[in-house]
């Protein structure tokens, strides 16, 4: 998140710059020429936007078993359920608590 913020934040810096310093050259350009490059500049910021978009993650551990209600067993469970959370970058907590109530199972 931060590489995205200081890759926005230089992107902006050149736009300003380009703008500020060229405003007499960009005013006595022709309206198609600019519109090249105002369209370059709009092309080149959805690539960066691809690169830093939501890319499903492949999984490296794989999933614990559901929890059968034993409750000898409950802490040895969380901790096989923390580890596949971290080793598979889940860090959205509302999607942890989907993903563990998904497999709990009431025991007897």
């Amino acid at each position: 998140m931060i590489l995205l913020t200081v890759i926005t934040a230089f992107l902006t810096t050149i736009i300003i710059l380009f703008f500020n310093s060229l405003s007499h050259a960009w005013k006595d350009l022709k309206t198609e020429t600019k519109d090249v490059y105002a369209t370059s500049i709009q092309n080149f910021i959805e690539e960066v936007k691809k690169d830093f978009a939501d890319k499903p993650t492949k999984k490296r551990m794989k999933e614990p078993n559901n929890f059968k209600g034993n409750p000898d067993k409950v802490r040895a469970w969380y901790q096989r359920r923390t580890l596949f959370f971290q080793s598979n970058n889940i860090s959205k907590e509302w999607e942890r608590i989907k993903i563990a109530l998904g497999n709990v199972r009431i025991g007897s």
